[in-house]
């Protein structure tokens, strides 16, 4: 036996029921929402203005280090390039650089070294990198001794 369809009356009602009962729990859910964001951007504020000192002395200070680093690279690195101390470790990264002129894209181009050149016009400075002298001179590029600094700390 089939079930006999309810009227079209009963039906819109029971709609509109449903209808206004998502309807007040959505508005409840976006007021939740807005009142969850703003808290949100509250404790933010709040605890982005008890770091920002905390982070003025960590730029502050890994500046000195890196600068302190530098100033005594023969005393620190005597013979070695990473210093183990109870807080942290120091370190430091010797190695040639690379100074590559911005007339250098141009005359590898003119020089048909196409491996070195990306298709957006750059130089592969990684490439350039690892040319012999000869070949930098070519482009008007140098090597140069350089150094690099870092430090990390313990957790």
């Amino acid at each position: 036996m089939k079930k006999q369809p309810e009227p079209i009356g009963k039906v819109k009602s029971e709609a509109e029921e449903l209808l206004l009962a998502i309807a007040v729990s959505q508005t409840g859910i976006d007021l939740l929402t807005e009142q969850f964001n703003g808290e949100i951007e509250r404790l933010k504020a709040h605890y982005e203005g008890m770091m920002a000192p905390m982070k003025a002395v960590v730029e502050r200070d890994g500046k000195a280090l890196l600068g302190l680093m530098k100033a005594n690279k023969a005393t620190l690195f005597d013979g070695t390039d990473v210093i183990r101390l109870v807080n942290g470790t120091l370190i430091r990264e010797a190695g040639d650089k690379v100074t590559i002129p911005k007339s250098a894209l141009a005359k590898c181009e003119e020089l048909g070294f196409t491996e070195v050149i990306k298709t957006v016009k750059s130089l592969d400075r990684d490439a350039v990198e690892k040319w012999p002298d000869e070949r930098l001179f070519l482009i008007g590029a140098t090597r140069k001794p350089g150094e690099k600094f870092e430090y990390e700390l313990k957790r």
